[in-house]
């Protein structure tokens, strides 16, 4: 009698581990969704984290390396926006990322279709073999959108979705957290841009959270102010962050007193371009930057901006 309730309960357990382990997700397709119970937050933070703002004119490019991974998140445009150089091919990322030394990019993250933020990423796809695209999902007409899925397709790239949620791993207990968009953002405006709606894509933005131990850093992409108010109801002061990268390159669209004030940055950093046609940083965001005390670097004048962190303390300092 006792030998067969062995047996039985050994049968059981068996059949438990071949269940449990066929929950894995074996997905080897080329699009994928995040994983958002990913235990990357909860690593413990190794070596140093390095970020830099890159000077790539008027747009927004951000190289991460922790040591384990190469992130760039956005790639600038293929042509300069400023108005003395318009329409000249602008080819500031590459001699930026080949000053860095780079080779091999693990991860490109595109945070929305505009030209200014994605206009090179298909060519950096197929010059760094990019293991995997990052991107909200969102369909788009945008050229340079189809450009870099093309690109990806063909070099073997796997494509990653994102929503508010997801955490991605860029190792050595380095984690991002995505905060925006919402599914109900990238459902919405799908359903809109199949019905030929227009909508806001700076506000389809992938905003998140950069942790490494005690520091972290809020990437924005473009998002305006009607995300920056959902952010605030939706994270409040778990919004708070070392350092700011400012949304829109400094627009009055964006950076809204009470969302910089829940922030509570000690620095921010705005990438644009000299002479640029928009006339980025707006003086409205430069003046809450101000009130707030909040010490600004912009790439036009300080040319690229680096942050180094042990997880502890860090540094913010411009090349120029």
């Amino acid at each position: 009698m006792i030998r067969g309730i062995y047996k039985y309960l050994a049968v059981m357990l068996l059949t438990m581990a071949v269940l449990i382990s066929g929950c894995g997700n074996g997905n080897s397709d080329n699009a994928s969704e995040a994983d958002s119970n990913n235990t990357a937050a909860t690593a413990e933070a190794k070596g140093q984290l390095t970020v830099k703002v890159l000077d790539v004119g008027q747009g927004d490019a951000i190289l991460i390396n922790t040591g384990e991974q190469v992130i760039l998140i956005d790639t600038g445009d293929d042509k300069y926006r400023e108005d003395n150089r318009k329409d000249e091919d602008n080819n500031q990322l590459f001699a930026a990322l080949d000053k860095e030394g780079i080779k091999h990019i693990d991860k490109l993250i595109m945070t929305h279709a505009h030209a200014d933020h994605i206009g090179k990423a298909a060519k950096v796809i197929k010059k760094y073999g990019v293991t995997e695209l990052v991107h909200n999902g969102i369909p788009s007409a945008s050229g340079a959108f189809r450009n870099a899925l093309k690109a990806a397709k063909a070099q073997g790239t796997k494509q990653v979705k994102v929503k508010a949620g997801d955490v991605l791993d860029f190792g050595n207990g380095v984690s991002f957290k995505v905060l925006s968009p919402t599914t109900q953002i990238i459902e919405n405006d799908t359903r809109d841009l199949q019905a030929d709606k227009k909508v806001n894509v700076n506000n389809e933005s992938i905003v998140g959270i950069l942790t490494f131990g005690d520091f972290s850093m809020l990437l924005t992409g473009d998002a305006e102010k009607e995300i920056e108010k959902d952010l605030l109801a939706a994270y409040g002061n778990s919004l708070k962050c070392k350092v700011y990268k400012a949304p829109h390159h400094g627009s009055h669209t964006s950076s809204t007193f009470n969302y910089v004030k829940t922030v509570q940055p000690e620095y921010a950093i705005i990438s644009c371009g000299t002479n640029n046609r928009y006339g980025h940083p707006h003086k409205e965001t430069m003046q809450t930057l101000k009130k707030l005390n909040v010490n600004v670097l912009e790439t036009d004048k300080s040319g690229t901006v680096t942050v180094i962190t042990d997880g502890k303390t860090y540094s913010v300092k411009g090349e120029k």
